[in-house]
């Protein structure tokens, strides 16, 4: 009964073993080539090949078997049970309202009343008037004599006076008393019919369940063990290997310390390999130019092609060319992605001024490294409006057409934030408390502020520290303020010692800390607030 389930360990322990001999393929590989390799490197690449093997396998049937199993059924019977229910009834209630009445009452008020007032007011008329003749003469523009006459009047003799009346209505206040009609207000008492409630007690007949186990017949099916059906593995047979030669032009000679790497990849059967390579080089341009069979050797011919070109070494290859000010100093700069020692780019860097379009600077350098560049503009106005023109130039070996050139231009005014920027600086991801680091009041947190420093923008800080009591409040145990310029001193990550907020937590205090930032701009940010909080636990 037992041997059964032993062989069938026993033959797992065995293929378990088979597997394990099997040696390690080799499918993947890179080869360097150095100023020593010469033109040809050679590698040898290798397939694990497998066969198919029989063996007894046991196996499991699914066998049928009766059972008897217990179920449950609702039973329905009848019972009494008892409810309440609502039942209606009136009741006179008593209630106080508010009727209006008429009463005569003596009362006494101002009137407005109008009276005459006259007084005499003295007109006088003119006395007679009496006009003569006046001639005036003249020379005109022809040196010609011309006289005009003109009636000239005059009041002469006595006025006449009079005394005229003049009256008017004049308002004044009076008081009179009388008896008048008033409305007023009493409260009553007066009944109303008002619904109520009461729960009264019934009975009903109601039907009820109730579960009543019964039993029955049933098939079933359990697994049992059968010995045995024919299956198949894969067992390891041999191995099989693929010689490799990749040949070089000989014009393409490496320099001391110049290196290539070519990536060799074997896929396929032992009947059918498929070998791939690529090239990885920052000298020469390579492509296939022949692959044939040596023997059981695979050969790649290579020949060279233009590494460089507008594609991969033009335009976009330089990128982020600005012109910025930091505390009065300006300076402009753009990241070169493009490396290579037989690559050299020269730069021209030329910057006018908008209005004159004066050459205010210029400045040219090369290299041959990717790096991000920094020019230094003295002279240049923060206030000014400049227009900045690099031009690039590549020359090599392996340049398309020998050199290839190309022009960025970009302008600069100074000007308030954009929305962009300004999303930028309220972006707290931007902001992290990293890590604690050391032992005891030694301890230090590690604070970095990702967003790029701006004169224009102060942004100050605040960190809390907190610590949770047993009751579950929170405790202030102390804070620290510091400036964007302290981060800056310190390499973009500022350390801040426990000691120096004055703590000296035990080591299993759990810390919770509050960055509180603050970037205020009196020009910049057109009126915007930005602060926002960084929260960690340590």
């Amino acid at each position: 009964m037992h041997a059964k389930p032993l062989f069938g360990v026993i033959l797992t322990l065995l293929l378990g073993a088979t597997s394990f001999a099997a040696p390690q393929e080799k499918t993947q590989d890179v080869i360097k080539r150095e100023l020593s390799s010469g033109t040809t490197v050679r590698t040898e690449m290798s397939l694990n090949v497998y066969r198919q093997e029989p063996y007894q396998a046991e196996y499991t049937e699914q066998v049928p078997y009766q059972a008897e199993e217990t179920y449950y059924v609702d039973v329905p019977y009848q019972t009494t049970e008892t409810y309440y229910e609502n039942v209606p009834y009136t009741e006179r209630v008593a209630y106080t309202d508010y009727e209006e009445y008429w009463d005569n009452e003596y009362v006494c008020h101002n009137v407005t009343k109008y009276r005459q007032e006259c007084h005499n007011e003295r007109v006088c008329a003119p006395g007679g008037r009496v006009c003569q003749p006046i001639t005036e003469c003249g020379t005109n523009a022809h040196g010609q004599r011309i006289c005009k006459t003109r009636n000239e009047c005059r009041d002469e003799g006595p006025r006449d006076c009079r005394d005229v009346p003049q009256c008017r209505q004049v308002p004044y206040t009076d008081r009179e008393c009388g008896y008048d009609r008033v409305r007023k207000t009493r409260t009553v008492t007066k009944y109303r019919d008002e619904i109520r409630y009461r729960q009264e007690q019934r009975t009903r007949t109601v039907t009820k369940y109730r579960q009543e186990a019964r039993t029955r017949t049933v098939t079933k099916y359990r697994e049992e063990t059968r010995c045995c059906v024919t299956k198949y593995r894969d067992v390891f047979d041999h191995q099989f290997t693929q010689p490799v030669a990749v040949i070089f032009p000989a014009e393409a000679v490496l320099l001391a310390g110049e290196v290539e790497r070519i990536q060799v990849t074997l896929r396929g059967s032992e009947s059918a390999p498929v070998v791939n390579i690529s090239v990885n080089s920052d000298v020469f341009g390579y492509a296939i130019e022949q692959t044939r069979m040596d023997g059981r050797e695979k050969v790649f011919v290579l020949k060279l092609v233009p590494k460089w070109s507008e594609q991969n070494a033009g335009t976009a290859t330089v990128q982020g060319l600005k012109l910025s000010f930091n505390k009065g100093q300006g300076k402009v700069s753009f990241k070169e992605t493009v490396a290579s020692a037989r690559l050299v780019s020269a730069y021209t860097l030329e910057i006018r001024d908008q209005q004159s379009q004066a050459v205010v600077l210029e400045e040219r350098l090369q290299g041959t490294e990717a790096k991000i560049f920094e020019i230094a503009t003295p002279g240049l106005a923060r206030e000014g409006k400049y227009t900045v023109l690099l031009h690039v130039e590549r020359h090599g070996v392996n340049v398309a057409g020998g050199a290839l050139s190309f022009d960025q231009t970009i302008s600069y005014e100074k000007k308030e934030l954009d929305q962009d920027e300004i999303q930028n600086l309220k972006n707290k991801d931007q902001v992290q408390l990293i890590s604690i680091e050391g032992q005891g009041a030694e301890r230090v947190v590690v604070i970095r502020d990702q967003t790029p420093a701006m004169e224009e923008i102060q942004s100050t800080y605040k960190l809390v520290v907190w610590k949770k009591l047993s009751n579950g409040k929170i405790e202030w145990l102390g804070e620290k303020s510091f400036t964007r310029d302290s981060i800056a001193r310190a390499g973009d990550e500022l350390g801040i010692a426990l000691k120096a907020i004055g703590l000296n937590p035990a080591a299993n205090v759990k810390l919770y800390m509050d960055l509180v930032v603050n970037r205020t701009s009196a020009q910049y940010l057109g009126g915007q607030k930005v602060q926002f909080i960084v929260s960690k636990t340590f």
